[in-house]
């Protein structure tokens, strides 16, 4: 977190960050094959491609 900040954007970076959720929901779905609802799929694409358009900005 430290490096990016140095070296990026704090916008960017704290959205980054506050995106760690969506690692533990794929790696519940990978590890303990636990289903994963379509609403979470929605919720990760979401959030997923607003950072990508907060980083174009």
């Amino acid at each position: 977190i430290l490096i990016g900040l140095r070296l990026g954007e704090l916008s960017v970076m704290s959205v980054l960050v506050a995106m760690y959720p969506a690692g533990t929901i794929l790696l519940a779905a990978l590890v303990l094959r636990e289903r994963i609802a379509p609403v979470q799929w929605v919720g990760l694409a979401l959030a997923l491609t607003a950072a990508g358009l907060l980083a174009l900005a």
